[in-house]
C-alpha cells in the first residue's frame, strides 16, 4: 500500500475508529513498526486540521516513546480533530 491509499484507508476510517484504532492500522501498514514519526507524517496528511503542536505531544504516548501518556489520553487529546 502506497502513501496516498495508507492516508486515504486512515481518512475512511477515522470516523469510526479511535486515533489509537488508527495507530494500530498504521502500525499494520509500515514495515519500519509504528514510530512518533510516522504518526504525526500520516496522521497530519490525513487530518490536515490537526495542530501539528498536538500531533508532537500526542508522541508522549506510551505505545511511541517512554512518555507518560495513557492510551485514554492520546485518545482525549486527538480525537477531536479526527471527526
Amino acid at each position: 500500500m502506497n502513501d496516498d491509499e495508507l492516508v486515504a484507508l486512515l481518512r475512511a476510517s477515522g470516523r469510526d475508529t479511535s486515533p489509537s484504532g488508527l495507530a494500530e492500522i498504521l502500525a499494520d501498514h509500515l514495515d519500519g513498526g509504528l514510530t512518533q514519526s510516522a504518526v504525526v507524517f500520516y496522521f497530519k496528511r490525513a487530518f490536515p486540521g490537526t495542530p501539528l503542536r498536538v500531533l508532537l505531544e500526542a508522541g508522549a504516548w506510551r505505545r511511541l516513546s517512554d512518555g507518560e501518556l495513557s492510551t485514554e489520553e492520546f485518545d482525549g487529546m486527538l480525537a477531536r480533530w479526527f471527526r
